[in-house]
Order: structure tokens, then sequence, then C-alpha cells
């Protein structure tokens, strides 16, 4: 008998606050692997802006945000992702 071993492994998704946003957003592109200024699209296909990264000792502006889009949030819970909270 063959058990699949990567049954349980599910789709991460990332919740970011893009450039000039004030709620996060959901993606399945990890926001590490892009550049910052980079566009990507969040599950509701809202353009996301990719913001610079937080220089080292600072707290990320985008940590206290906690409003999320409901239509991405919507989609999260239908696909039953893994989410991440994600901060520059």
């Amino acid at each position: 008998m063959v058990t699949g071993v990567f049954d349980d492994e599910r789709q991460n998704v990332f919740w970011i606050v893009g450039s000039g946003m004030d709620r996060r957003h959901a993606t399945t592109i990890r926001p590490g692997a892009v550049y910052a200024g980079q566009v990507i699209s969040a599950l509701c296909e809202q353009p996301l802006k990719i913001p610079q990264a937080t220089p080292n000792g600072r707290m990320p502006r985008s940590k206290a945000v906690t409003d999320r889009c409901e239509e991405c949030a919507r989609l999260v819970a239908d696909a039953d992702f893994a989410e991440t909270a994600w901060d520059f």
C-alpha cells in the first residue's frame, strides 16, 4: 500500500499590506521572493505593490494593520489555505 506523503500539505497564502493600502490582501506568491516595487496579484485580483523592507531595529508600519480584504478572506476559507501574515 502506498500512502500519500503530501496529503496533509496545504497551499500557503500570505496576508500582506501593499504599498499605499490600508488592509491586508492574500496572495500565494511568497512576498520575499519578489523585489520591492514589483506588482503582484492578490487572490481577489487586486494589484499589490510590494513595499520596501523596514530597516533593522524598526517595526514595520503594516504590523498594526489587521483589517483583511473580505473577498480574499472568503477565497482563503473556501480553499482551506495555510495562512501567514507577512510584514516588511
